[in-house]
């Protein structure tokens, strides 16, 4: 059986046996039911928060299956570099789940999403997007589940960058490239990366930002979508 990772809450141990896991609920369903999983597969736990373990199916109940741990691994194909995309939100709302799917599986480990001058106006579903993280953190075969918040304008999203070591946010009138920019920062600096709607951000935003510390940064001379944009700085963000 191919390996699948499955979420198992806080990873607890069954207490006679240090070596064993049980999974429950949703997660137990689709691996018995929809993968229909046999004794002896070899499947993947993670607690969401950076453990995984590599177990052995050992016993398929109605409820529950329990699996004997094979090896434990930390932050399994995380990216060493904890970074935040800050996305304005889009509208059709699949072109921001595409965005999310894709930035999780190449390692973000935050999400903000905001309203902004020119960003579309639509009633955003935490739990929707929360499930966008969850399935694009299994099928990369992570150990670490982003956090995703919506918060109203830029004054939240820069009341909440204080955590970050490095800010910036893409303009297209910067002179500063981001490849040259980020190939300066230490791998595991931490970073958080703003994306405007399409029409980009506002003189206005942009002098807001950048009096909050954060620098404006150029992608490059080809006018990229706003998800193409958050697609192309997180890969970044994870090589560099």
């Amino acid at each position: 059986m191919e390996q699948f990772i499955f979420q198992v809450e806080n990873l607890t141990r069954d207490s006679d046996d240090n070596d064993v896991i049980t999974i429950k609920g949703e997660e137990h369903f689709h691996l018995s039911r929809v993968l229909r999983a046999k004794i002896g597969d070899k499947v993947l736990a993670t607690d969401g928060k950076g453990m995984t373990c590599l177990c052995v199916i050992q016993q398929i109940e109605k409820d529950a299956s329990t699996c004997g741990v094979v090896e434990e691994f930390r932050e399994m194909n995380s990216s060493r570099r904890r970074f935040c995309i800050g996305m304005a939100v889009l509208k059709p709302i699949s072109r921001l789940e595409f965005a999310i799917e894709k930035c999780t599986e190449l390692g973000a480990r935050n999400f903000l999403l905001f309203n902004t001058e020119r960003s579309d106006k639509v009633n955003l579903r935490v739990e929707r997007m929360a499930g966008v993280v969850r399935s694009a953190v299994k099928q990369s075969l992570q150990s670490i589940f982003p956090e995703l918040a919506i918060v109203k304008n830029l004054e939240e999203v820069a009341a909440q960058s204080h955590v970050y070591q490095e800010k910036f946010v893409l303009h297209e009138k910067s002179n500063r490239m981001v490849g040259e920019y980020l190939s300066r920062l230490n791998e595991e600096t931490s970073v958080i990366a703003l994306i405007g709607p399409e029409g980009g951000f506002s003189e206005k935003e942009i002098d807001f930002l950048i009096a909050r510390g954060f620098k404006s940064i150029s992608v490059g001379k080809s006018r990229l979508r706003s998800e193409t944009a958050a697609v192309k700085i997180a890969s970044l963000l994870a090589t560099y």
